[in-house]
């Protein structure tokens, strides 16, 4: 049974490579009961406290990974009638207007329909996220692709005992965040929050291009 119980937990912690999500949390805890590290009467009370804490958050934020289990994000947008060149065009200002990145601040070939950018928002308290956006344009299409996704937590200065801190930010991996469940449940309820901030950031941005585009001619009508 045991070995039953061992290869559909290898199989649910292999899917990681394309989601991270509460059922292989769940198993990757269940995974030291299989090994004596903890008894299935505490394994039952730290599940039960998970989901808990998961359900603080309405549902666990399962973001998607790529073949190389990093976390990305891809998308799609269909712009019937427009010209990649126009496209382009579109997308550019959007840019700017939007996070000010004009073009000295980004890579972008309007003959290949590239354009390479980096961003970042903000999270909670000292919290950021900075990514990398990829966006490919092609005649009535316009691929968005974020990728290199990490955090940010920036540290004030501060006095340890008589001795001066300065100030640092520390960069923080999202992948380093999983499994959360088995870090310390004071802190499952921040990361579940880091993770779901990153998973509700990326949709709304394209749909704000999407937008912008479509509706570019009415906004700009003199």
């Amino acid at each position: 049974m045991n070995r039953l119980i061992s290869l559909f937990v290898l199989i649910l912690i292999c899917s990681a490579l394309y989601a991270q999500t509460d059922s292989i949390e769940q198993a990757i805890l269940y995974q030291k009961v299989l090994l004596n590290e903890i008894s299935k009467e505490e394994f039952a009370k730290i599940a039960l406290k998970w989901r808990e804490t998961v359900s603080e958050t309405t549902k666990y934020p399962e973001l998607p990974f790529d073949q190389k289990g990093e976390v990305y994000y891809s998308f799609l947008t269909d712009f019937t009638g427009s010209s990649a060149e126009v496209l382009f065009d579109r997308t550019m200002e959007w840019l700017a207007i939007n996070y000010g990145l004009i073009p000295s601040y980004l890579y972008s070939n309007k003959d290949n329909g590239k354009i390479i950018y980096k961003n970042c928002f903000d999270i909670s308290g000292n919290y950021s996220c900075n990514y990398t956006g990829i966006i490919t344009i092609k005649n009535e299409k316009i691929a968005m692709e974020f990728v290199r996704i990490g955090y940010q937590n920036f540290i004030p200065g501060h006095y340890s005992g008589d001795v001066w801190v300065p100030d640092k930010t520390v960069d923080v991996g999202v992948k380093t965040i999983f499994p959360i469940i088995l870090k310390k449940s004071s802190e499952w309820s921040f990361n579940l929050k880091l993770l779901k901030s990153v998973d509700e950031y990326f949709v709304p941005e394209v749909i704000s291009l999407r937008d912008y585009v479509d509706n570019y001619d009415s906004i700009y009508k003199f």
